[in-house]
């Protein structure tokens, strides 16, 4: 029959009282389950114990954690300098809240982040919105303006790792969420392990979720509470990440036991990626609606590219350009790739998503000629993104000598859970240093490749220069940004210093401008800034990057 829907009609007073007994017996069952589980896991029973008892962390409906934060820049590696010793360079994370929606398996960060060193973007030093939700297994952002866009199942960028896998790690740092889903019966444990704490011995455990997330919980042997959680997560410069959040100084919330101290680390220099101090705990208190709406969840979520567009820009040289396709939008990403006598240099690959793609396409420009060289401008992740698709694919790598240690780092960093084409297919780095000045020249072509100096968002930069074309390529000298110009005469000063002769430049982040465009692009942002630091200046409130430093705008 058109529009019936089978179901079950129970008759009269007896139909009442069997609807009355499954509705009783179905928690019930679920109880009963539970007190399986904990007697099979009486660790993690102990664990929920210490925390305020199994059933007061049973019972829990939602937790929203109250405090501030602060981010490593890039993962630890978007210093000045890529030396270990460099200093690091943070984001601060105000008005910061992680709603736990334990009821419903819902998660929400929320926050506002503001760079804590000169930038050129407006937008990261004003306090930036973010507000990133998980609903099970979907993942989806809240504009400022209530607009929701899902974030794809493994999303990972040159800023951020993300996703639902590390949405649901960043869920399970919460003591209480970590014990509850170690107690599920659908979760798989490994045989218990001792292993030395700071604070004394731990019991250890490797974790599977029944969604197939894996990650391995620590608990102290003395107190019984939760010390660390640990997982993998894919990540484009190093291939895999390893995070590792620390639960310190528990204190008493209303009957719980929670840590006001969460310290994430990350297995490449031991870099804190993100910290947080929390002001207090809300315990089933109000919280927002979480819940995917039916339009989130009919977005793809899986990544996104626009096409690979190519300009001629003059003889042997084209401007390959694509990125990643976010809200609808593309963010286009510009490679230069040269032509010489036998081969092909790219000039820049920074996203690892257009990476291949652009390889690609560029063995296309010439019959016969492939790349062989990838100069790549410096080691922030948002320029070299790409790294190790060039790798794989056989390219050569230049950069700057004091890059050789973190590329080699990204480049022979092992990704056993997430393989990728460099671990799917190892080679072996070859590296090419540049101090100030490298000449790469044959019968066809000339470029030259040269140290960007006197630069303060970038010491270790390279741009490259074809002096017959006039053609420069620049990534962070004259292009980091529209909004602002805090290196404002580096382009300049490095043009007269070298005493070149530029009629186009091919940026990375924008499209190709002539030389009085790329003038009157720094103008712009240099009266952008003054403004900025104008009004702060008003407001009594300073920041990294003001006054304008120029002599020449």
């Amino acid at each position: 029959m058109k529009g019936r829907r089978d179901r079950t009609i129970w008759p009269g007073a007896a139909g009442a009282l069997v609807l009355l007994v499954l509705l009783t017996l179905a928690p019930a069952r679920s109880r009963a389950a539970d007190t399986d589980a904990a007697k099979d896991r009486p660790v993690i029973a102990a664990a929920a114990e210490a925390l305020g008892g199994l059933d007061r962390v049973r019972a829990v409906r939602n937790i929203t954690l109250i405090g501030y934060g602060m981010w490593a820049y890039q993962f630890g590696g978007g210093n000045v300098t890529a030396s270990p010793v460099a200093v690091q360079r943070y984001l601060a994370a105000n008005d910061l809240r992680r709603v736990y929606d334990l009821e419903h398996d819902r998660f929400q960060q929320a926050e506002r982040r503001d760079m804590l060193f000169t930038f050129a973007r407006a937008a990261p030093t004003l306090w930036q919105p973010f507000n990133l939700v998980l609903d099970g297994d979907v993942a989806f952002d809240v504009s400022p303006e209530g607009k929701a866009h899902r974030v794809q199942r493994w999303d990972a960028s040159a800023w951020y790792v993300d996703g639902v896998h590390m949405r649901r790690m960043w869920m399970l740092n919460n003591p209480v969420a970590l014990v509850r889903a170690a107690l599920d019966p659908s979760t798989s444990l490994s045989a218990v392990r001792s292993e030395a704490g700071i604070q004394g011995p731990q019991q250890v455990f490797d974790v599977t979720l029944r969604q197939g997330d894996k990650f391995t919980l620590a608990l102290s042997a003395s107190t019984h509470l939760p010390a660390w959680i640990r997982w993998n997560n894919p990540h484009n410069t190093f291939g895999e990440f390893t995070f590792t959040t620390y639960l310190e100084g528990y204190e008493p919330y209303q009957g719980l036991l929670l840590p006001t101290s969460y310290n994430t680390k990350t297995d490449w220099r031991n870099i804190s990626e993100l910290q947080i101090a929390v002001d207090g705990y809300q315990i089933d208190g109000p919280i927002p609606d979480l819940e995917a709406s039916a339009a989130v969840r009919a977005m793809p979520d899986v990544p996104q590219a626009s096409p690979v567009t190519v300009t001629k820009i003059a003889d042997h040289i084209w401007y390959l350009a694509g990125g990643p396709v976010t809200d609808n939008r593309a963010a286009p990403q510009g490679s230069t790739v040269y032509e010489f006598a036998d081969h092909l240099v790219i000039f820049e690959l920074n996203s690892k998503l257009m990476a291949k793609a652009i390889i690609d396409t560029a063995k296309t420009l010439v019959p016969g000629k492939v790349p062989t060289m990838l100069i790549t401008s410096h080691a922030h992740t948002d320029h070299i993104d790409g790294i190790r698709v060039a790798v794989a694919e056989g390219l050569a790598v230049i950069a700057r000598r004091e890059n050789e240690l973190i590329i080699h780092d990204m480049t022979s960093h092992l990704a056993p859970d997430f393989p990728d084409a460099l671990s799917q297919h190892p080679m072996p780095l070859k590296f090419i240093p540049v101090d100030e000045h490298l000449r790469l020249s044959d019968s066809m072509m000339t470029v030259d490749v040269y140290w960007a100096r006197t630069n303060s968002h970038m010491a270790d930069g390279l741009f490259a220069y074809a002096p017959a074309q006039k053609v420069l390529s620049d990534a962070d000298v004259a292009f980091a940004a529209r909004d602002y110009q805090p290196w404002a005469d580096n382009y300049m000063d490095d043009i007269e210093y070298y005493k070149l002769d530029v009629r186009e430049v091919l940026p990375i982040h924008f499209p190709p401008m002539t030389q009085q465009q790329t003038i009157d692009f720094i103008k712009a942002g240099v009266q952008g800034l003054r403004e900025r630091c104008a009004r702060q200046q008003t407001l009594e409130v300073p920041i990294p990057g003001c006054p304008v430093l120029t002599h020449r705008y």
